[in-house]
């Protein structure tokens, strides 16, 4: 006879909301996609497969990572391959932490720092930024005195920011465990000449993992590629811990090619960066307050009065726009916005021109 009671979970994956974005909240090609830190168009790539579809792909993708490390100036044996940005971070809770265990971050942050640390059992803990989006640098050493992970995004999503490299550097010598430096927009600070952490790992850093993506300025989030860069012997401990086949032969054929056009995504950065800067000075100029961001995304906050939430409404129900909201935020409302091509750069700003006329706030 059939039981109709439903299996019983931890506690901490009941309390869990699955993640969302824009598209798990708006389906269909109707939408404008401005929430998720997208590219408006691929960049040119090829793919190239030697043995097919019809066989496994290789396990480790040792030719993506000897192309990644001679990019990076590093060994194959600094490089893990993962299902995007994302699965590097579950890998690393999993290995670097155990049952239990404490992770720390910095907010306003990336929440899945948070929602894989609670999907695995571990408590999660946090410092705020300052006002201004900086690390409260005697509170982030003393946190990070006693974290199994630190977890430090920078740029920081959803600001855009940088974080200090010289407190970054101070928490990586105070840690006892694992510091994780998401550096998703790397390649942005890179071509503005900004500070980037994979010196650290050039330089023998063992506590160090930094994580990159081909989501963002390689314009390829649908392959969902990343990759983490670390020692020889955090990126050992990485590999006992992976799924067998975890990142499939297309991506990593695509990811290899996308290499070898770097000279485009560096034409893509400098594009997105230039949008960027015209959209955020056409929000300033209708009274908003921008993040300083060196990404393609900012953070929104409405002037005095008018409500984030009640915009974000206005953007989906009249013009099919959807952005990020991100809740409160040094006291306001806050909203990610992502830059799109020139035509729904512009109609963002009249939505935003429309909604600070209108009576209904």
């Amino acid at each position: 006879m059939m039981r109709n009671a439903v299996p019983p979970v931890p506690a901490y994956i009941a309390t869990l909301e699955p993640y969302k974005s824009g598209r798990s909240m708006t389906k269909g090609n109707a939408w404008i996609f401005m929430d998720s830190g997208e590219c408006t168009a691929p960049l040119p790539y090829s793919v190239d497969l030697q043995t097919g579809i019809n066989r496994y792909p290789d396990p480790t993708g040792d030719t993506l990572r000897d192309a990644i490390a001679s990019t990076y100036g590093l060994k194959r044996e600094n490089v893990f391959l993962g299902c995007g940005i994302d699965e590097v971070l579950d890998r690393a809770i999993t290995t670097f932490s155990p049952p239990g265990g404490k992770l720390l971050s910095f907010e306003p942050t990336f929440p899945p720092y948070r929602i894989f640390g609670q999907t695995q059992g571990r408590t999660y803990i946090s410092v705020p930024l300052t006002p201004d989006f900086g690390l409260q640098e005697e509170a982030a050493i003393a946190a990070a005195r006693s974290a199994d992970i630190v977890f430090i995004c920078s740029p920081n999503n959803p600001t855009g920011t940088v974080l200090d490299p010289g407190v970054i550097t101070k928490i990586i010598d105070a840690a006892p465990g694992l510091v994780v430096i998401d550096e998703a927009y790397g390649e942005f600070c890179e071509l503005q000449n900004l500070p980037v952490q994979i010196d650290s790992v050039r330089t023998g850093a063992k506590n160090v993992l930094v994580t990159r993506t081909f989501s963002k300025a390689y314009a390829a989030a649908g392959i969902r590629l990343g990759y983490g860069l670390a020692s020889t012997e955090i990126i050992g401990e990485l590999l006992k811990t992976k799924l067998p086949y975890n990142v499939n032969a297309l991506s990593q054929s695509i990811g290899c090619s996308l290499l070898e056009g770097r000279s485009a995504m560096e034409e893509n950065v400098r594009a997105l960066l230039k949008s960027r800067a015209l959209l955020a000075k056409g929000c300033k100029e209708l009274g908003c307050t921008v993040s300083r961001s060196v990404t393609h995304f900012f953070l929104l906050q409405l002037p005095e009065r008018y409500s984030a939430g009640n915009f974000y409404q206005f953007l989906r129900n009249t013009y099919r726009i959807a952005v990020r909201p991100f809740g409160i935020i040094n006291g306001k409302e806050s909203l990610r916005v992502s830059t799109g091509t020139d035509e729904q750069n512009n109609l963002f700003l009249k939505a935003l021109s429309a909604f600070l006329s209108s009576k209904s706030l």
